[in-house]
């Protein structure tokens, strides 16, 4: 979104989640939670220090999954506005 939209490039995936919060596609909370999911791919992915399993289950089954659900729905109703509109504006042109 952030490319097709000609935002500002992010230094970071980080970054990417501070534009989309800041042009209003996600929330602030929202944008927390997607940071700190980030930070946990890599603690995982780069194994620095113990993983607990439990909690690592625990997060992605529960909270991960429920915050990239909003995310998803955030999308999916910004295209359903664009179409709508998209369909406004031609029914108007009519």
């Amino acid at each position: 979104m952030i490319r097709k939209y000609e935002f500002k490039m992010p230094e970071d995936d980080e970054g990417a989640f501070d534009i989309l919060e800041k042009i209003g596609i996600i929330s602030p909370d929202l944008a927390k939670k997607l940071k700190e999911a980030k930070g946990m791919r890599n603690i995982i992915a780069h194994e620095y220090g113990k993983v607990d399993d439990e909690l690592v289950f625990h997060t992605t089954t529960e909270e991960v999954e429920n915050d990239i659900t909003e995310f998803l729905e955030r999308i999916k109703k910004l295209k359903l506005r664009k179409l709508l509109k998209k369909d406004l504006n031609k029914a108007l042109s009519s």
